[in-house]
Parts: structure tokens; sequence; C-alpha cells
């Protein structure tokens, strides 16, 4: 049997390491789909049930790596589903790669079924994206995107129209397209500023008296190091949520999280710190960062262009963070003044006590809080923690605490809906022996469930727990907080989770009572296989920011008086939780 285009692409895609490939058939890719057949037992094809969530499971699984996440969609409507996803992995920087079908080539442009030019569409999304133009075209292409999507920390696209895909591979090249003069090897540079810009650094960050490090995504790995730092110049930590993971959260030196749905803590640290290291980061909210003139800022990032993004940088330091933070660490000089770490540290208590008090309360409807505190007391050293967008995000940034090895993630820039179950799909496959759970919102699950019944076909043991209010919340919460409008639109037609996990072959648990909190979620924690654990919460539990500002309690107040439904019961629970402890 003839080698076709498909199968130099397939071979390709194995001399770059891939062995994991999500997707859909269909009859754009048939040629494409035929390979991967063929090599089956080299290549792991995931059938998924929608082409979105087949690009959130290969971004999933690249952030979880760091490998490169691989997607598949046919022509026209199957390319289309896919940017959701790639969005994701394009703001979020993480290499995934997609390969689309097109229709016949010689049919393209004329109105043909599925007539879509998905290397057009994709402009935007990719760092890498082209056409393929025939067989003897396909090796150069296919690894230039594998190349390009990790050096580039972002999407790559390669579309061949379904013609070509069953072509032999022995056609005719043109007299400069010579066989094998590429390679499956992608050097990655040293990251390293140069001896100047350390000192440089260095000298700004000794002068400090109120210094601050902000650690993200990036920063992740080296968690030694920033604690090293943190002592020597006597800084808190503050952690956006993608950098969650990047030290634990009983660590003496963070505050936690920052932003919307950061502490209180965190938030006293930046509004009152003249110095501001940031690592690995480029967390969006230039609202929460120190004023403009209030702090001098050094800032490490592997990307030269984020330097200076969201606050002013007087030095940059452009290189990988855990070998920038090893050559800035002999250049600093130990602070003895305490002071400021101790104070920061007493705000960390009082805030761990407030949340605390929060998530052991027994009131009924039971409070979100409890769920994530009593699923963040089960979980493994080991766990992976996938969630999604929505108030929930909240509860899992709040009472969900990292140690150990654990490794979380989100949609953090795009920050979009559904991502979480297709995530742990992504997670569960890279790392089949670790405890993999998503913490999803009934809301953002809903729209892509079926990928339960993806999880029961490979069997892989995720866990997802759902906070059930019947609503969108963090809709409903912005409406409210931010605009002052009555809620509208809201609210969802209810869902038995639980019967939907049985009826795709998993299992299904409901929580509706904080007194069985602890029992149900201990019993689905070691049950067998794919199970969606069902939590029934309050609705009327607001999300509130670590400091309430006068104008947001303006607001909230002006949307219940204009109308919002359940008025009575939402101004009693924020009166009796959220605003007599921040006003």
């Amino acid at each position: 049997m003839k080698t076709t285009a498909s199968d130099v692409l397939v071979e390709t895609l194995l001399a770059w390491g891939v062995d994991t490939v999500f997707g859909i058939p269909g009859d754009g890719i048939n040629g494409i789909i035929e390979a991967f057949r063929k090599r089956q037992d080299k290549i792991r094809f995931i059938q998924v049930r929608h082409e979105e969530a087949a690009a959130f499971a290969a971004c999933g699984y690249a952030k979880f790596t760091g490998r490169l996440g691989v997607c598949v969609a046919t022509s026209g409507p199957g390319g289309i589903h896919l940017l959701n996803g790639l969005y994701d992995a394009k703001l979020d920087g993480a290499p995934v790669l997609a390969i689309t079908g097109l229709q016949f080539h010689d049919l393209l442009n004329t109105e043909t079924q599925q007539d879509v030019e998905l290397d057009k569409l994709f402009m935007d999304v990719c760092k890498y994206n082209n056409r393929i133009m025939g067989p003897a075209h396909v090796e150069n292409v296919v690894e230039l995107a594998c190349r390009a999507a990790l050096a580039y920390r972002g999407v790559a696209h390669v579309t061949m129209p379904v013609d070509m895909q069953e072509m032999p591979a022995d056609m005719l090249r043109s007299k400069r397209n010579r066989p094998h003069h590429v390679s499956d090897i992608w050097a990655e540079s040293a990251h390293i500023p140069t001896d100047d810009a350390v000192r440089q650094a260095a000298k700004l960050l000794n002068q400090r008296k109120k210094p601050v490090i902000m650690a993200g995504r990036g920063a992740i790995g080296a968690g030694k190091e920033l604690e090293e730092i943190a002592e020597i110049l006597g800084a808190p930590i503050v952690k956006p949520l993608l950098g969650k993971a990047c030290l634990p959260d009983a660590s003496p030196y963070t505050t936690g999280g920052v932003g919307l749905l950061g502490t209180r803590p965190s938030q006293d640290a930046l509004e009152g710190c003249d110095t501001l290291l940031i690592v690995g980061s480029s967390f969006p909210y230039i609202e929460f960062y120190p004023k403009p003139g209030q702090a001098r800022c050094v800032q490490i990032d592997i990307d030269p262009l984020r330097i200076g993004l969201r606050y002013p940088a007087e030095v940059g330091l452009v290189g990988d963070s855990l070998r920038v933070l090893r050559r800035l660490i002999p250049h600093l000089d130990r602070n003895p003044d305490r002071t400021w770490l101790e104070k920061a540290q007493q705000g960390k208590a009082e805030w761990d006590k407030l949340m605390l008090e929060r998530a052991s309360r027994q009131d009924m409807p039971m409070k979100p809080q409890v769920v994530a505190h009593e699923l963040g007391k089960r979980l493994r050293d080991d766990a992976i923690i996938a969630t999604d967008s929505g108030t929930m995000t909240t509860w899992a940034a709040r009472h969900i605490p990292i140690r150990g090895d654990q490794m979380f993630s989100l949609s953090g820039n795009l920050a979009t809906m559904a991502c979480g179950l297709p995530y742990a799909i992504g997670a569960q496959i890279a790392y089949p022996d670790r405890q993999v759970v998503a913490f999803v919102g009934d809301g953002s699950l809903s729209m892509l469930m079926a990928e339960m019944a993806t999880a029961v076909k490979y069997r892989l043991p995720i866990k997802v727990v759902v906070i059930k209010n019947n609503t969108l919340g963090q809709i409903k919460w912005e409406q409210m907080v931010f605009l002052g409008n009555p809620e509208y639109g809201c609210e969802l037609q209810p869902i038995d989770f639980a019967a939907f996990a049985r009826a795709c072959g998993g299992h299904g648990f409901t929580i509706d009572r904080p007194d069985a909190c602890a029992g149900t979620l201990d019993a689905a924690l070691h049950t067998p296989g794919p199970v969606i654990i069902e939590a029934v919460v309050d609705p009327h539990e607001p999300p509130m920011p670590p400091k309430a500002t006068a104008k947001q309690l303006a607001k909230l107040a002006q949307s219940l008086v204009r109308g919002t439904p359940n008025r009575g019961k939402i101004a009693l629970t924020v009166a009796s939780d959220t605003v007599r402890e921040l006003v």
C-alpha cells in the first residue's frame, strides 16, 4: 500500500513526540483519520462529542504537561467549532496544534458544501497557519507547525483539502524541495538576562521597604526560589489565579490570590507596597495593581513584549522565571525589618479564619463555600484541579488550597465557560494514575456535558463537582453589583446532573445538606470510574470582591430597589454574610 499525504502528516507528528490527538471524525478528514487508524498502536485518537471540547482538551493537556496538545476537526463547521478552545490556548500561551480538512482543492471558493477557508478564518488565533498545497508539502508544513506552537507557546494550524489527504506521497517535488532537510528538534534558548540587567534589578529591590512579589503562571516550578527571595526581601507573595500552583497556599510567604476573587491581605499588600517584583505574570486587571508612581517595579517574563504591559517596569529581565530568579538571588541583600511581611501574615491569618467560618456554616440552603472547603481537604497531594469560569471560580480560588504536587488551571485570560470537564479529560489522559477533579458550575457544565460520555468511553476516573445554583451566577452578580441593574436572563432550567451521569454510564451523587457534604464527597471520590457530584447550593450567595467598595454596595442596593427577583432573600444573605464583614 502506498504512503499517502496523511501518512506523512501522522508520521511527522510521531517524530515530534505526539502520542494523543483529540477530535471527531468527519468526511473532510477521512484520509487523516485513516492514517491515525493505521497507527493506533503509536498514537491515541480520543473521540470527543464536540470539537470545542477537543480544543479545550488539547489546551488542558498542553497546560498540564508542557507538551504539544493536538486536536483535529473536519472541514467547515468542525473546524469552526475548534475556535473557542484555540483562543483559550492563545490567550494563556499553551502550545496547541489544530489539524483541519478542506473540501476538494479544485472546488474551493465555488460555493460547494462546507466551503470555508479555515486557514483564513484562523489567521488571528495562530502563531503559524498554513494550507497544504500537495503531498510533497506536508512534511515541511507539519514540522514547522509543531515547532512554532512549542517555540512560541501558542496555536498552530494546518489544513489540507480532503482529496490531497489520500494522494500518494511520492508525487513529484519541486527542485528546491529536497527531502529530509528539516528535523524534529526545536531549540530552547538560554533565557538569561544580561549581568547588567540583573544588577540593576537587585539594586532597585535592595532599596525597598514594602516589597510585594506577584507570581503568575510563568513562576510555576520556581516555588523554592520564590520563597527564598520572599525571605530575603521580607516580601509577601500574591498569586494571580493562573499562578495558584506556583507555591502551596500554606506557605508563610503568600497572602493568596489577587483580584476580584482574591484575598483582602493580597489587595492590602498591593495597595500599600513601594516595590513590585512581577514574576511570570501578565494579570490583566490593572485596577488591582499599585497606582502608577506608587511602586518601583522589576518584571521577569519570558516574552519581552510583556515587560511593562500592565505596570510601568523600571527593569525588565527577559527569561525563564526559574533561571532568572536563581541569577538574581545572590545579588539581593537580606532585609532585617520583618514588619511589612509580618503585617501581611497577620492579615492572611485573619482572612483564613474568616474563610473557615464561611466554609463551616450549616445554613440551608447549603453554602457553596462548604463544598469547596470539604473537597479541598480530601484531594490527594498529586491532584490535578481544573475549574471553570463563573461564581465557582471564586470558591475554588479561596477555598481549595494548593498543597504538595497539585496542579491547577482554568481559562485565565479568555475566561470562557465550558472548559473544566474537557481540561480534566486532557489531564487524565496525560496522567492516568493521578487524581483529576473538575470543579465547575451548572451553567458551564451544561454547555459540554456530553463529554461525560467521553470519560465513560475511555474509562477516565474523573470526578466532576458541579456547583448547582440554577443560575448564571457570575453574570447575575455583575448585573447587580457593577451595573446596579436587576438580574435578567440568568435563571437556568434545573438539570439532574447525577441522573445524567448515570445515563452516560458513570456514577452520580447529590449533596444538598452541609452535614452530609463530607461523607458524600468521601464516597464519591473513592468510587471507581467517572463520577458527577451534584452540589445544590444557595443561589443568593454573592462572590463579592475582597474589599467591597461603597460604589459597589450602592449599585447592589440600586439593583434591589429596581426589582431584582428574590431581592428579599438576597438582601438578607448579603447583610448576614458579606457586607457586615467588608464595609
